[in-house]
């Protein structure tokens, strides 16, 4: 299975998986982050129940605070 993160192709994945086994695998799951799936953004609720497809598209931007 191939998807497109932050613009990298990846191929690591062997089946579809879910937003959070992909935010675990990149050491994202417990930051703040703000998801994209084929130019969809996502409510953080939705990531364990949105599959990612063969070819999607995601877009992962992290949340800072400043000032």
């Amino acid at each position: 299975m191939k998807i497109t993160v932050n613009g990298k192709e990846d191929s690591s994945f062997n089946a579809p998986i879910y937003v959070t086994e992909l935010l675990e695998h990149l050491k994202l799951l417990d930051l703040p982050v703000v998801v994209e799936v084929n130019k969809v953004a996502l409510r953080p609720r939705e990531y364990s129940t949105t599959k990612l497809d063969d070819g999607a598209l995601i877009e992962i931007i992290m949340i800072a605070a400043g000032g």
